[in-house]
């Protein structure tokens, strides 16, 4: 091979990859949608550009590989404890039913149960690269349906990995099945184990040396090697790419180096991804799909259905409210990159009969296309229900009950914008229990949309703090100055909770003094990390430690740096 044909595949991504980006930004499209139709254009039922091959399956399994490093980045078993409702509950319950029910169909279609097994469980998979850009395209990464779906997603990643190792044992002897997938469960537990050593004695060492040796190029150069050989290594021993890559993220999340290595990799991220978006592109067999066309649309539209009633009701049974579980299933309803590597396997191609893997493919690629699309609805269809809500008392006590597991609020927060968000935030994170309440219809909506349990209230109405048991919470957060009222209600305030302490956020020095004259303490908030700053004087008032409220506020930069998809990335049209 030479070196313009060893180089021809990358320009060729490189060039639709540009191209996809601006059109996308033009088009107020979803990048995905771009990168996808980008593959079409140029493959080899299109321009005969591009068509698939080692070097582009290579590219795009990058890609996967760097995005799987990036969440071990951000993933620690405080996280996961924080999120043991969906870990535990909603994601090992969404994959049982949504899994089994798409296995059983395969079954019925003649397929053996080992290999339908594998394609329905793969089906029941949420695509990483999809939710993730799609989440930090709304910036929600911070929220609660941010949150859960990351937790579900890392959840589904970990039994990916277990499936793909499935997946490839099926093409060995059938007897010897068990014992190959406990071999493989052992060999991912002993590299769980030295993935957390490593991180602790020799990458934290390494990164220090690199650090004092102030040379830019070889922090770079130190990260992709560690990603790389990490995938390798496990690669090698005959698990996943991916499960490496988890791992070296997991091992330096806990370093002090996280975040400058984060930074060194997101180029690589959004550049390799991109290249995953086009290879789907590519992977469509364009006559098959207009020759199938009406079976390719009403399977990939079943998938999506299934799974978006599947998660809803599972999202139902384990306490979320009717608007959350609708845009939280409509989020997690398209197929995911790991069902495209399953239909690739050899095992599963043979034990499939006819064309039916090239009409999965095609199906699982147009679910990623219709992936923002569909998210898009599920937004405006949980805003319609949030709306409801607004005019029902009885669904308020509901979402109350849940904000406060039963326990008396500790605080009240009033008004949910950034400042109200984040100080909610940081009570769920460190189980401090609280209400919630905005009279604004229209954040009040959106708020409730992202998952976040809020009251349509008024805290100048003291009835309905009675009727939510917090008449004797000590603190009071506005996330918005309301000065009248509070210069109105400070004297009754003063009388009936002596003991309160009230925090407002305020949008500059004047408000600021004017709200102090009142006993209040005013913050000027005007960024998130003013909102930060609030919330934390709030937790240390309320007795939490300087190490617990360290740790929150690193999650929660993290969270917020993760809402940034990137100047390369548009921000979609408006879906309200």
């Amino acid at each position: 091979m030479t070196p313009v044909e060893a180089l021809q595949p990358a320009i060729a991504l490189l060039g639709a990859g540009t191209v996809a980006a601006l059109t996308s930004r033009a088009l107020r499209l979803s990048p995905m949608v771009g990168y996808i139709l980008a593959g079409i254009v140029i493959g080899p039922f299109g321009l005969h550009a591009l068509s698939e091959g080692d070097t582009t399956h290579l590219l795009a399994e990058l890609g996967v590989v760097f995005l799987l490093f990036d969440i071990g980045l951000h993933f620690s078993l405080k996280d996961a404890k924080n999120n043991k409702r969906d870990i535990l509950g909603l994601a090992p319950i969404q994959m049982l039913l949504c899994g089994g029910g798409f296995s059983l169909v395969a079954v019925a279609f003649g397929i053996s149960w080992p290999v339908a097994i594998a394609i329905g469980f793969s089906l029941a998979l949420s695509s990483t690269a999809v939710v993730t850009r799609v989440l930090a395209e709304r910036e929600l990464n911070s929220s609660p349906l941010g949150q859960s779906s990351i937790a579900i997603l890392v959840f589904q990643d970990i039994v990916a990995i277990f499936l793909l190792i499935f997946a490839n044992s099926l093409e060995a002897d059938p007897a010897q099945l068990v014992s190959a997938m406990a071999i493989a469960a052992g060999q991912s537990v002993v590299a769980f184990i030295a993935a957390a050593l490593i991180g602790r004695y020799v990458v934290r060492p390494l990164f220090q040396v690199l650090a004092s040796a102030k040379v830019p190029e070889i922090f770079t150069m130190t990260t992709v090697l560690i990603v790389v050989a990490a995938a390798v290594a496990t690669g090698a021993i005959g698990l996943s790419l991916t499960l490496g890559a988890f791992l070296a993220g997991m091992a330096i999340a806990d370093s002090p180096f996280r975040h400058a290595i984060q930074t060194e990799v997101s180029p690589f991220r959004g550049l390799l991804l991109s290249f995953f978006f086009v290879n789907v592109g590519l992977m469509i067999d364009v006559p098959s799909l207009f020759t199938n066309l009406p079976v390719i649309i009403a399977l990939a539209l079943g998938i999506m259905a299934v799974k978006t009633v599947m998660i809803f009701l599972t999202a139902r049974m384990t306490g979320w409210n009717v608007p959350g579980a609708t845009q939280l299933s409509f989020l997690l309803a398209q197929a995911s990159e790991f069902t495209l590597v399953v239909l690739s396997i050899s095992a599963i191609r043979v034990g499939a009969p006819g064309n039916w893997i090239s009409i999965l493919v095609a199906s699982t690629a147009l679910s990623l296309a219709l992936a923002p699309l569909w998210a898009g609805f599920g937004i405006r269809l949980s805003r319609r229900f949030a709306e409801k809500l607004t005019e029902s008392s009885d669904a308020n006590a509901k979402i109350s009950e849940r904000s406060t597991g039963h326990e008396k609020p500790r605080v009240i927060v009033f008004g949910m914008t950034d400042a109200g968000r984040i100080m909610t935030d940081a009570l769920v994170a460190t189980h401090i229990p609280y209400v919630a309440l905005d009279n604004d219809p229209r954040r009040f909506i959106s708020a409730t949309t992202d998952g976040y349990s809020v009251v349509f209230g008024d805290t100048s109405d003291f009835r309905m703090l009675e009727t939510l048991g917090a008449t004797d919470a000590p603190v009071l957060v506005l996330g918005e100055p309301r000065f009248s009222i509070s210069q109105r209600l400070t004297d009754a305030v003063k009388e009936r909770f002596p003991n309160l302490t009230r925090y407002v956020a305020v949008n500059d020095p004047a408000e600021r003094s004017r709200h102090s004259a009142l006993g209040m303490k005013a913050y000027v908030v005007q960024a998130q990390m003013d909102a930060i700053a609030l919330a934390c004087d709030v937790l240390k008032d309320l007795g939490l430690t300087e190490l617990q409220i360290n740790d929150w506020t690193e999650s929660m930069i993290d969270r917020l740096e993760r809402n940034d998809p990137g100047p390369e990335h548009p921000e979609p049209a408006e879906v309200a």
